[in-house]
């Protein structure tokens, strides 16, 4: 049996996910990234701090909305909701940066994806939230873009649906919000898991959210860094698999539960410092699928699949762009575009993996409740398949 989003609402405590009173404890084990537990993606080596913001200049911001308990009161609560907020430069809305979209699954909304596909050019700052809260949002960033005789850029916001932990159709994200996340904004480490618009999210039928992880090319005597930022909230339990491991099939005859409808929805923040230009970060955005599929995912009926991918390293005046003037782009060479595909893939399926490994217990509205990856039991998973290597927790 399937439901749609509204009903899902309606539903309360006969939510698909398990109530409080009947869900297992939090494992003993604490919430660590997947490196730090010995879970290793891939080949390619990670930026030092093995996020998006590796890539310099790019910095995230989160605001974090939770309030009450209980009953679910629209337009009052429960509220597991909030705002993440990407700088991709400082001064985008007047130098832009070039940019590539990819929309495996549309079942969502994106906004700016269309200009940004057509024109090649990324001319705002990136917020993720909730679905209902995507007006507000966009609201807020179009007050940052010039007002002159020269057209507006187009604000950016991607949502998926929190709506079985929080309050949506009471949309609680407000301008403020925005303001907050974009000024909190900072290069270094990054926040994961149940945290700015990630707070009320699920994934794999387990406590998702914001995730981020980098990859480093060195070819050519050039070094380039490939970071990734997702809002994990898609999936089934028995599909996820990590490192290739069907970890949640075994995760699912160990607990076992009722029948869930296929809520489905990630979106993927691709940053790199190498020169792409449009078309090959149209490219790159595309791979983000193929990290999205090695954890589990198949993009269902209702997923909102949308793939952002940006380049730090050409900067294209506001002013030369609308007037038609000249400026100048650099492009490293076609045929040495693998590594960086490679790298994309395999930093989004690890960011992924973080967000579920960061993620913590959650109860929401109506006392749903959303239990944490039990880290515990997926270590013990991956080490009976020989794929855990010597983590601080392996």
């Amino acid at each position: 049996m399937t439901f749609d989003r509204r009903q899902f609402v309606q539903l309360g405590a006969l939510s698909l996910l398990a109530p409080a009173a009947t869900a297992a404890a939090t494992p003993v084990l604490g919430r660590h990234r997947a490196r730090a537990l010995g879970i290793t993606i891939g080949h390619l080596p990670p930026g030092p701090l093995n996020a998006i913001t590796d890539v310099a200049g790019v910095e995230v911001g989160h605001t974090t909305i939770i309030s009450g308990h209980g009953k679910l009161e629209i337009g009052v609560g429960p509220v597991r909701t909030g705002v993440t907020a990407i700088w991709p430069q400082r001064n985008i809305v007047h130098e832009f940066l070039p940019c590539g979209v990819d929309v495996p699954n549309g079942n969502g909304e994106f906004s700016g994806m269309l200009a940004a596909r057509n024109l090649g050019i990324l001319n705002s700052p990136i917020c993720l939230t909730t679905t209902s809260s995507v007006g507000m949002v966009h609201d807020a960033l179009q007050k940052l873009q010039p007002v002159d005789d020269l057209p507006s850029g187009t604000p950016v916001v991607g949502e998926t649906w929190d709506d079985i932990l929080n309050d949506g159709v009471g949309r609680h994200v407000h301008e403020k919000h925005v303001l907050e996340a974009l000024a909190a904004a900072r290069g270094g480490p990054v926040a994961e898991g149940s945290v700015g618009g990630g707070t009320g999210m699920t994934c794999y039928e387990y406590k998702g959210g914001i995730g981020t992880a980098s990859r480093v090319i060195e070819q050519g005597g050039s070094r380039h860094t490939v970071g990734v930022l997702v809002q994990a909230n898609h999936g089934l339990r028995y599909l996820l698999r990590i490192d290739g491991v069907p970890v949640g099939a075994e995760l699912s005859r160990q607990s076992p539960a009722e029948p869930r409808s296929e809520l489905n929805s990630a979106l993927m923040i691709i940053a790199t410092d190498a020169p792409l230009l449009a078309h090959q970060l149209q490219r790159l955005a595309r791979r983000a699928t193929h990290g999205l599929a090695r954890t589990g995912s198949i993009s269902s009926n209702s997923s909102g699949d949308f793939t952002l991918a940006f380049s730090t390293a050409n900067r294209i005046p506001r002013e030369a762009f609308y007037r038609g003037r000249g400026y100048a782009l650099q492009s490293v060479e076609q045929f040495h575009i693998f590594p960086y595909l490679e790298a994309a893939s395999e930093a989004v399926e690890e960011a992924i993996i973080n967000a579920l490994c960061m993620a913590e217990d959650m109860t929401g509205i109506n006392g749903n409740f959303v239990p944490a990856l039990p880290l515990t039991e997926t270590l013990e998973i991956l080490r009976r398949h020989g794929r855990l290597s010597g983590g601080a927790n392996g």
